[in-house]
């Protein structure tokens, strides 16, 4: 079949040479004939309306070209000329990697309401399968945190088309990113795209190719793409390409998992329920253990080394190490001496991303050659990589692109350096600067990026913390959305600085909210910037967070002592926080974004609705009564619920409490050192901490390590087993529910502290 004459004028318009006549369409009972101007020349297609075949002809003399559909007409080098697009694209991602090197893809994933396995070729079977005639459209979304493999993914798929299209010739995939600006247009970024791989095909014809099963669609990183009064219009224009893709249409969304899960979707755009079109869900999770052990020794790792690894707690069900991104990185850094190896048992001490970027910009800073270490130690060298690259970061921001152009980044080398500074040493931290190991090429001759967009979060938290503490609202906390991606990665960041720079970033940033203008978007800013710092506050009056509008609030771990009031919060990410420390005087929240260990304060306020991101949980969003009856058993007003493990009455005791925020830290930093100096090395001084060693020991929920640095002090490490299940009485846990029945015993027959 052939489309109608109508859809054909508009289809075949989009082709047409600017300038020319719009294509004249002649019908009769058998033909359509449609003449158009198509680069430069003048083009007669003669479509068979009973077979469906079409005959091109560009003028008398010159041979016919005849083609079994208009689909194959579209497909031509006349037209949007695939196979050149599938060459070039190829070229472009064969060096992504060996297939047999990379980690498996792990995860969950459903089609409509059918489970099905997660491989490679079931996620491509679903985007390829025809479902015959009919206006429908196959969508699905990709969720998961950051470092999960989303991108990794987009890239092996759209790899994989353009490797065998000329074997199958199924639909080749077009990656388009948000590129960390504010999205103005859609089609802006598919352009970009389409430009990337010098494809003759412009924005306007894609949804032509998309509806016609030539092309698929991935837009990555959805989450992002905020305008600046929030979200509305990246919708309104995704709803617009959806209508505008329907026939033989495929669409990938990917993006964190808190923002595009099926009901929000379903919710934001109905149009993707109807029944002719189907939607697929992939939620991708953290590399299972033993295909972590398996990857690890097919890069040659030894035995002794994986056990190693396996004792510092790297395969720990949940870790965060076990993201296919930092565990490739960490696997690097562990193999060459600076992790579980040995010779370095600080290694997870700190939290995975701090330890990371520390590890490789140590390593990076080894790499400046004689001439610039005879004049500079190794701490100079450290803090010039990392001021450089703050400055990069916040380029980026501030422009709101995702790369910097190299000339840029020769010159924050000689901001860094300042006056002074030798010739020739200043000509070899240049030439060392454009090849960092953090950095790579972008899709723009001249241009570098981030190589990922952790090591982007890294450095932009370190610029935020920088300009709030200097009393400056930069460029991009008056402009952009703080998404929840960097608002973790900056409260790890935050963790990390010394207790007087964390004081004065506070107080400062009380003060900057209280003058923040309506005109921008600095207050909404930095109140998600002072949110996400509250568990490392030590303020004696604590935080003030009065009049502010915030679009995606975060907290990690304990929150220490705030006020929040006359405010609204429109997403709240509260998983594995406790946050009872908060008090809320007339603050509405749209959305809370919890799990089974989120603990909330007796003044929170009712919500929206909430997402549930739980493994034991059947419900993913709750509303009404069932949201306001969970947010009670979770601190607003506790209660004993059937299943309960540990009672409401325990859970005030001081043994319990040390065991709340032992546990905290160990979804953060899997270690707690002593001696030390920072927060954490406090709890092993508390009182009732060593009762609460010897029944973890006792339940096999401990493991402890003595361990000497070379030329420093002696520490012991400690690292707490199924930290998750225990602050959620998991029941399925023997050794956590044997351990927790025991220290609720023990508490009611006071026979501990």
């Amino acid at each position: 079949m052939i489309p109608t004459t109508d859809r054909l004028r508009d289809e075949l318009s989009l082709f047409s040479d600017v300038g020319t006549d719009a294509p004249v369409v002649h019908e009769d009972s058998r033909h359509v004939k449609v003449i158009l101007y198509r680069n430069g020349v003048k083009l007669s297609l003669h479509f068979d309306k009973h077979t469906g075949s079409v005959v091109q002809s560009s003028n008398e003399t010159d041979p016919v070209t005849r083609y079994p559909s208009f689909r194959a007409v579209l497909a031509s080098k006349a037209f949007a000329d695939l196979r050149t697009w599938a060459g070039s694209q190829h070229r472009i991602l064969r060096s992504s990697g060996d297939e047999a090197l990379l980690l498996p893809v792990s995860g969950s994933m459903t089609i409509d309401t059918e489970n099905i396995d997660v491989s490679l070729d079931n996620i491509d079977h679903f985007l390829t399968a025809i479902r015959g005639e009919g206006e429908c459209l196959r969508t699905l979304l990709i969720d998961g945190p950051a470092g999960v493999g989303k991108t990794i993914l987009i890239e092996r798929l759209a790899l994989r088309r353009s490797r065998s299209f000329m074997q199958v010739q199924a639909p080749l995939l077009l990656h388009v990113q948000s590129r960390g600006r504010v999205l103005s247009f859609l089609q802006d970024l598919i352009a970009y795209s389409l430009q990337t791989m010098r494809v003759q095909v412009t924005y306007d014809q894609l949804p032509v190719l998309v509806r016609h099963g030539l092309v698929q669609l991935a837009i990555d990183g959805f989450d992002e793409l905020g305008d600046p009064e929030g979200y509305d219009l990246a919708w309104a224009q995704l709803a617009q390409t959806i209508e505008d893709i329907e026939g033989q249409g495929a669409l990938i969304l990917a993006g964190r998992e808190t923002f595009i899960g099926r009901e929000r979707l379903l919710k934001a755009i109905p149009r993707l329920g109807w029944a002719h079109h189907r939607l697929g869900v992939l939620s991708l999770k953290a590399v299972d253990p033993n295909d972590a052990k398996r990857w690890l020794r097919n890069r040659d790792w030894q035995e002794h080394e994986i056990a190693r690894a396996e004792k510092w707690g790297l395969f720990e069900q949940g870790s965060y190490a076990l993201r296919p991104f930092f565990l490739s990185q960490l696997a690097g850094l562990v193999k060459d001496g600076e992790g579980a190896s040995g010779k370095n048992t600080e290694f997870l001490a700190t939290p995975p991303l701090i330890h990371l970027m520390k590890a490789m910009i140590t390593r990076e800073a080894g790499k400046f050659g004689d001439r610039v270490q005879s004049v500079m130690n190794q701490e100079q060298r450290e803090q010039f990589i990392l001021q450089v690259l703050v400055e990069a970061a916040r380029d980026i921001a501030e422009n709101q692109t995702e790369s910097v152009d190299e000339e840029m980044l020769l010159w924050f080398v000689e901001v860094v350096l300042g006056d002074g500074c030798d010739d020739t040493i200043k000509r070899l931290l240049k030439n060392r600067i454009l090849v960092l190991a953090f950095l790579v090429n972008d899709d723009r001759h001249g241009y570098r990026r981030f190589a990922h967009s952790e090591f982007y979060n890294f450095f932009l938290s370190h610029s935020a913390i920088n300009a709030v503490r200097d009393k400056e609202v930069p460029k991009f906390l008056r402009r952009t959305i703080l998404g929840a991606d960097f608002l973790v990665s900056f409260g790890t960041v935050f963790e990390s600085i010394p207790s007087v720079q964390a004081q004065t970033f506070l107080k400062v940033g009380q003060d900057l909210l209280s003058k923040a203008s309506n005109l921008d978007r600095s207050g909404r800013n930095i109140a998600a910037l002072l949110l996400a710092a509250l568990p490392v506050s030590d303020l004696p009056n604590g935080v003030g967070i009065v009049g502010a509008n915030v679009d995606d609030a975060v907290i990690r771990g304990t929150a220490q002592f705030a006020h929040i009031a006359d405010s609204s919060i429109n997403q709240f990410d509260l998983r594995g926080a406790d946050i009872s420390g908060v008090s809320f005087d007339s603050v509405g929240v749209s959305t809370l974004i919890a799990d089974e260990t989120t603990r909330l304060s007796s003044s929170f306020p009712d919500v929206g609705w909430i997402q549930l991101v739980s493994e034991r949980s059947l419900d993913k969003t709750l509303d009404g009564a069932r949201a306001i009856d969970w947010i009670d058993r979770h601190g607003r007003r506790p209660m004993n619920v059937d299943g309960s493990i540990v009672p409401v009455e325990v859970k005030d005791h001081d043994l319990y409490k040390l065991l709340e925020r032992a546990c905290r830290v160990m979804l953060r930093h899997h270690w707690i050192r002593s001696p030390g100096d920072d927060r954490e090395a406090l709890l092993v001084r508390a009182p009732c901490w060593h009762e609460l060693e010897t029944l973890l020991i006792n339940w096999n929920l401990l493991t402890k390590e003595d361990s000497r640095q070379v030329g420093g002090r002696p520490s012991t490490f400690y690292h707490i087993k199924n930290a998750a299940d225990i602050l959620a009485d998991n029941p399925e846990k023997e050794e956590v529910v044997g351990f927790l029945q025991e220290m609720v015993a023990r508490i009611r027959n006071a026979l501990v502290c």
